[in-house]
């Protein structure tokens, strides 16, 4: 095992040597007791399709304190911090029996970011990871490791339970006719235990009556569902259930959980453009973060990272309308609360604050410098100085209001995500 330090692009998802397409399953792991559910689903996964199981456990660095000032470990430390790491994959492999075979990689960097680069970059059909075992922290910023791969990559996330001992019985696809959500749903039927249920259900607007939703259960949602199920490719030993419902997505979804008791969640993400795919989506978002049970997510297909999204033409400023179009947007957004993100390719995407309210953004053309505020209207209790800008761009959401701001600095950007 080659023990290294990766130096993904992390904004885009990509690692800079040539990419060694090997496919099959990614498990990452921490070496956590959450962790253990990931490798045993790998471990059944790989007896049933036979596909090739590699391990990934990535330390993250120390921390970037501001955009001006980064705190490089020595390499000392990283080498030190990796084999530890290393030796504790080891330890629970041994410990859970399984896994002590299939490679492991011990990388540095961003979790989130890494994880998404490492599987682009083999290729992987699919990523597994431990769904419990989140802290308080990253409860708060809302910004949980499956999320950040999901958000990040272009590889299916399986979100495992910490109860998973084995192939789910009982799976419940959540469908949009999206082409994510029929990616998700032909992985999910290669991942059902023989003999296994899988119910297919979409969820009609909250304003559909109940004699509408029947009329599309038998109309073309219905005919629609069956195209999807026959797409899938269950076998015929899988029993299949389909369902319309009417209803807010999540809280239906959500309900039919609580009802059915699912083994596993299967849903797609359909966001097409940047704001949708940063955010990833809520409906996919609230599904990982409350369904109780392990859950499947395929992310957007064939559309590209989000760094090269952001960096089309599309609400990018000038140079000289930067400092009038700061002072607009200050105007129209002083006071909302903001998180604030900065994505560096050495050292990942660091989520420094977060729900903080903003005061004003402002441009000095005299060091090409922008300076973001937060605070209150009193007094300014944060402010963030970044040099070096390359270039201002604003995205705004389908009802005009303002969204990200971002900064582009050398090779880096700083993203700063107003809550609506």
């Amino acid at each position: 095992m080659t023990t290294a330090t990766l130096q993904p692009h992390t904004a885009a998802g990509r690692i800079d040597a040539e990419p060694v397409r090997t496919g099959g399953v990614l498990v990452a792991t921490d070496a956590s007791v959450e962790s253990d559910a990931a490798i045993r689903a790998a471990a059944a996964i790989a007896s049933r399709s036979g596909d090739r199981v590699s391990l990934l456990a990535v330390h993250r660095p120390i921390t970037v304190a501001a955009v001006e000032v980064q705190v490089p470990a020595t390499a000392s430390m990283e080498a030190e911090a990796l084999a530890g790491l290393e030796l504790q994959v080891r330890d629970q492999t041994a410990r859970l029996g399984i896994g002590a075979d299939w490679p492991l990689q011990c990388v540095s960097g961003d979790p989130g970011a890494t994880i998404a680069a490492a599987a682009d970059h083999m290729g992987a059909e699919l990523v597994v990871m431990g769904l419990g075992g989140h802290t308080l922290f990253d409860r708060l910023l809302g910004d949980e490791t499956a999320l950040r791969v999901l958000r990040m990559g272009s590889t299916p996330v399986l979100a495992v339970a910490p109860g998973f001992d084995g192939l789910p019985r009982r799976a419940l696809a959540c469908v949009d006719f999206s082409a994510s959500s029929g990616a998700a749903l032909r992985l999910a039927s290669r991942l059902l235990a023989p003999g296994g249920q899988l119910t297919v259900a979409h969820a009609l607007p909250v304003s559909t009556n109940g004699s509408a939703t029947a009329g599309a259960y038998r109309g073309n949602v219905g005919r629609a569902l069956d195209r999807m199920i026959a797409e899938a490719g269950c076998g015929p030993d899988i029993v299949v259930h389909r369902m319309v419902l009417a209803g807010e997505p999540s809280r239906t979804i959500l309900r039919l959980c609580r009802d059915h008791a699912p083994d596993l969640l299967v849903t797609g993400s359909h966001g097409h453009n940047f704001l949708t795919r940063l955010r990833l989506g809520s409906v996919s978002t609230k599904l990982l973060r409350e369904a109780g049970c392990s859950v499947l997510v395929a992310p957007p297909a064939d559309t590209p990272g989000y760094l090269e999204e952001m960096q089309e033409e599309r609400g990018r400023f000038v140079f000289y309308e930067w400092t009038e179009r700061l002072e607009e947007f200050t105007r129209r957004n002083a006071g909302r609360r903001a998180t604030l993100e900065v994505i560096d390719p050495e050292f990942g995407a660091q989520v420094e604050e977060v729900g903080m309210p903003f005061i004003g953004a402002a441009f000095d053309p005299r060091d090409a410098r922008v300076q973001l505020m937060f605070g209150t209207d009193r007094a300014v209790h944060l402010s963030r100085n970044i040099p070096g800008i390359t270039a201002v761009q604003l995205l705004r959401g389908r009802d005009g209001r303002d969204q990200i701001l971002r900064v582009a600095h050398g090779t880096g950007q700083t993203l700063l995500t107003l809550e609506r």
